[in-house]
């Protein structure tokens, strides 16, 4: 097996414990349906209150029209809410409404669970090697999108 295929299998398994799926059982989705681009833009929100829809498609690279139809049916759920922006009028600010931000703490909190189960099985130096090479990875991920 080749190394690329090695990685592609190992990223797989991780993404696969961190995305919640549309078949995750209710209990684990304040019994509500969501998807993983769901939880994506609610992360954005809650990371950048009073985010701009071109900011969500950029960073998520998806449709405009993808984006409005996540947004939509966010803010149907009482999860976001829209306003038109300051700086800009033509353009929609984005921010979590108070059950939006209990599911983003929540969703956030699991996520640093996750982690720190990924990291349980490292001793503190391999952890240390593992963050400093994924971020170098990452660097250089971030610098190819540029």
């Amino acid at each position: 097996m080749s190394r690329e295929q090695e990685l592609l299998d190992i990223v797989r398994t991780l993404m696969r414990v961190m995305l919640v799926s549309e078949r995750t059982p209710p209990d684990h989705q304040h019994e509500m349906r969501y998807n993983a681009l769901d939880f994506q833009v609610i992360g954005l929100v809650r990371g950048k209150p009073g985010i701009h829809v071109t900011e969500i498609v950029q960073q998520l690279g998806i449709a405009p029209t993808t984006a409005s139809s996540v947004i939509g049916r966010l803010v149907e759920r009482d999860v976001l809410s829209r306003a038109r922006s300051a700086e800009d009028r033509r353009a929609y600010a984005l921010s979590l409404t108070e059950e939006g931000q209990m599911i983003a703490d929540t969703i956030h909190g699991q996520d640093l669970r996750n982690m720190a189960l990924f990291l349980s099985t490292l001793a503190p130096d391999e952890q240390a090697e593992l963050i400093r090479l994924l971020g170098k990875v990452s660097d250089r991920v971030s610098a190819l999108e540029r």
